[in-house]
Formats: C-alpha cells, structure tokens, sequence
C-alpha cells in the first residue's frame, strides 16, 4: 500500500490576510494583468469600495499590528524616581556614585597634588 503526500499550498488574502486554501476565495484580474485573491465576498466588497485595513479590526494585518503595538507598551522603561525631602548631602553621594571612575580619580589625583603643595 503506497500512501500518497499532498501538500494543499495556501495562498493569502490581498486584503484580510487570511489563509485561502486551493478552490477557494474569489479571483479578480484588474486591468493591469494584476492578479488579487479575497477570501470572501466581504474582503472582495471592502477592496473595491477602498477601505483602509487600519479601520476595520477583524483582518490578520490589524490584529498582527495591535500584537506588536501591546508588546511595545508591556516592555519596562527606567524610571528614576525623585527623592522628596532630600538634602544636599544626599544629593551630591548619588552624584558621585554615578560619576564615572576615571572622573572621580582624576578629581582624587587634583585634590591629593594641591594637599601635598
């Protein structure tokens, strides 16, 4: 018994970007030679009369596009947040730590030259 693999190759709608199997959707050849596949009436109906595909919320490009924009909006950004009632003090340590090291030493090397003078 030989069993016999086909493979169904599917082609995306022009408009919705759906999955249309072989046999399906509507063909439409503009003037152009241009061929467009629509996986029903509906999608056929909206290109025609020139719909955008941002306004409408059920085709696979929107909802593909409001997945991207949700994954941007979970990603944490830094937030540095203001210390209320902070003294100077307080203030210049955490300017000093965030100084780079090779500042601070240059500053330690000045400051220990004019001790020694």
């Amino acid at each position: 018994m030989t069993v016999r693999i086909t493979s169904s190759r599917t082609e995306l709608c022009r408009f919705s970007g759906a999955k249309t199997y072989p046999g399906k959707g509507i063909r439409f050849v503009r003037s152009d030679s241009q061929v467009f596949l629509f996986a029903n009436s509906k999608c056929k109906r909206y290109f025609h009369s020139r719909w955008k595909l941002s306004k409408l919320t059920w085709t696979a490009m929107t909802l593909l596009l409001k997945l991207l924009r949700r994954d941007v909006v979970l990603q944490k950004k830094p937030f540095s947040r203001s210390i209320v009632g902070a003294t100077l003090e307080v203030i210049l340590i955490q300017k000093r730590r965030t100084e780079k090291p090779e500042v601070r030493g240059a500053a330690r090397e000045a400051g220990l030259r004019s001790v020694h003078e």
